[in-house]
């Protein structure tokens, strides 16, 4: 059992904001601000001019300078991925997977399920209710690692692809884009997958989304040309996210606003956004948070390894904390609502909110102090255990 008191800080649950001290025992966190009867014996973490906000979690991770996921990624690249990760503030992600042949994604798939876990060692994942994803590759506490090593939870794989329109491919390779059929997902979508990005006019009976609802993974809509009357037909049957919005969607127009626009107005839809002032200009990004509210945004930084380095859009090349950053920089809002599009809104889009992206009684103790001055991080902390 390890116990550890975070005090002096100003917690950003992210729900709400207070000053009060953070226990957490055996991995897990107590309720704010209430402690048990004797705290001597414990370690202690002076949080003093710091906010202490929930771990980061990312949804569309391709990769970086280290581990590019779409090659041949190794257990070395993928740990050393890790670290940057962590020291950005980020302590979830869901390893993404873009548009290839077949067997290469599924050989993907099976490095990120299997070969890492059989490696690495696991233990109990995330959430009680997500016990399909058990076998995931996550480093999480194993007992030939030590805690100061660190790790970042890996709770399920995000599909971009490979079932996208060929209108609207981005940086896809179109020959190996696949039609939207229960045929083809039977042959790439197993337990670790969480999340996938589709185009759904692919499918307009509808066959292929109930297919995957039934699995249990979220549906999100991306690299999509559907029409504004497509676009509300699939979030009617239960689509309620969109892949890096506006990037590889028909741009809005007065007469047709199209699948941005249909996600814009639907009160149940979340949009993910990359907020590196690339991909979407600051007043894009500050129109969907007005539009959409705090609630319904979601920051993602679909950073990989080209990123934006050779002048184009093949991902991002940013970390999601400077996103944070980037929003509250740019008057689009508040630390604390930046801190919940970044942590929460993450957690609750692919159901992982009743233990991540929160401060509260139970969640796992994956917690984030920043400096109040500058917005750096300055300690992280995953399972209990300080690894930044």
């Amino acid at each position: 059992m390890r116990n550890l008191l975070i005090e002096g800080g100003h917690l950003v649950t992210p729900l709400e904001e207070r000053f009060a001290p953070l226990w957490i025992e055996d991995a897990r966190l107590h309720e704010p601000g209430v402690l048990p009867g004797e705290t001597l014996a414990c370690e202690r973490l002076d949080a003093s001019g710091c906010y202490v906000c929930p771990g980061l979690i990312d949804l569309q991770v391709n990769g970086a300078e280290q581990v590019n996921f779409w090659a041949d990624p190794t257990a070395d690249q993928v740990l050393s991925f890790m670290q940057t990760l962590l020291r950005a503030g980020v302590t979830t992600i869901t390893p993404t997977l873009i548009t290839d042949s077949l067997d290469h994604l599924n050989e993907n798939l099976d490095f990120l399920a299997g070969t890492l876990a059989a490696g690495a060692g696991q233990v109990e994942l995330s959430c009680d209710f997500f016990e399909q994803a058990n076998k995931i590759f996550s480093a999480q506490c194993a007992s030939e690692r030590l805690p100061g090593e660190g790790y970042v939870r890996m709770p399920g794989i995000h599909l971009e692809g490979p079932c996208l329109s060929p209108e609207r491919p981005g940086v896809h390779p179109a020959r190996f884009l696949q039609a939207l059929t229960v045929e083809t997902l039977d042959k790439i979508v197993r337990k670790s997958v969480i999340l996938m990005t589709v185009a759904p006019e692919l499918d307009p009976s509808g066959q292929c989304l109930a297919y995957l609802q039934h699995k249990g993974v979220t549906v999100s809509l991306g690299h999509s040309n559907a029409t504004f009357a497509e676009a509300n037909t699939a979030f009617s049957s239960g689509i309620a996210l969109t892949t890096h919005t506006f990037n590889a969607m028909p741009p809005l127009n007065h007469r047709a606003l199209g699948a941005a626009g249909a996600a814009l107005l639907d009160k149940n839809v979340s949009c993910c956004l990359i907020a590196d002032g690339l991909h979407l200009s600051p007043s894009t990004v500050e129109l969907v948070v007005r539009l959409k509210g705090i609630e319904r945004v979601v920051l993602v930084t679909d950073v990989a390894q080209i990123g934006t380095s050779q002048g184009g859009l093949a991902g991002s090349s940013i970390m999601l904390s400077q996103a944070v950053r980037n929003l509250v920089g740019w008057g689009v809002c508040d630390f604390r609502e930046a801190v919940q599009m970044a942590s929460y809104n993450a957690a609750c889009a692919v159901g992982l909110d009743g233990c991540l992206g929160h401060l509260a009684q139970g969640s796992h103790a994956d917690v984030v102090l920043w400096d109040k001055r500058t917005l750096e991080i300055k300690h992280v902390i995953v399972a209990g255990h300080q690894v930044f």
